[in-house]
């Protein structure tokens, strides 16, 4: 090896070692190294995302530490279609919710990115960049900060806690309030927009009756063919969200 690389290693439940590991092997990651005692520990690599290290702590239950990292790629699209589909070979569905679990691939102001949660919590988010990210962050609150609807305002707010933090719960919070206060002011296609929001969010949150009735308030709409088109990409996502509902 001539070029310096970084391995991260990540704490993780002793108890809980061999399934941890067996996720990232599900991925598509080889095992480079693995050891029982005097501690446990083992890495995976994958070509494409990189190498990292697990050490199995004792104590996690009490003093676990969460880690994560960011994995820089050119092409996480491709590589997310892939993850997914070794996952759904070893395991016959795809773990979206939960620990483990893997998202959807989402846009967020700075990429593309995928977020991937093993078993004790670490978060490994794989993106490719869609330019500087402080100068798509500074447009995008300037951008934020100028709109006059107070529903849109809520919706980005919501669509960052959701895709950009994983915190589904003030995603959830903060859909609510809009929709509570401002609802009658927003575009039809917004509020479309942000009920798949919603919708994905209550899956995320085990929610599946609230996110049924979320379903059935689209449904109930009367939707041109032009305004379906404009939507496409939503669909689509809703289309994804009902068959995981089934």
């Amino acid at each position: 090896m001539t070029e310096p690389r970084t391995i991260p290693i990540f704490d993780c439940d002793y108890h809980l070692f061999d399934q941890h590991i067996e996720f990232y092997t599900a991925l598509g990651f080889q095992m480079t190294y693995y050891q029982k005692s005097p501690y446990r520990f083992a890495s995976v690599e994958k070509a494409g995302i990189g190498e990292f290290s697990f050490y199995g702590a004792k104590n996690y239950e009490t003093e676990g530490n969460i880690g994560g990292c960011y994995v820089a790629v050119p092409n996480v699209k491709e590589i997310y279609e892939e993850l997914k589909a070794n996952l759904k070979a070893y395991y016959g569905k795809i773990p979206a919710k939960g620990t483990p679990r893997i998202s959807r691939l989402n846009r967020t102001t700075e990429d593309w990115r995928v977020n991937i949660t093993d078993f004790s919590g670490n978060s490994i988010i794989i993106g490719t960049s869609l330019g500087d990210s402080t100068d798509l962050m500074k447009t995008e609150d300037i951008r934020v900060k100028e709109l006059d609807s107070k529903f849109e305002k809520l919706y980005t707010q919501a669509y960052r806690f959701a895709f950009s933090k994983e915190d589904f719960l003030a995603a959830r919070n903060t859909l609510e309030v809009a929709f509570k206060k401002h609802q009658h002011h927003a575009p039809q296609q917004l509020l479309i927009k942000a009920t798949v929001l919603q919708m994905e969010v209550f899956i995320n949150l085990d929610q599946q009756e609230f996110a049924k009735r979320a379903v059935q308030r689209i449904n109930k709409l009367n939707l041109s063919d032009k305004e379906k088109l404009a939507l496409d990409e939503t669909f689509q996502r809703l289309n994804e969200l009902q068959e995981e509902l089934h």
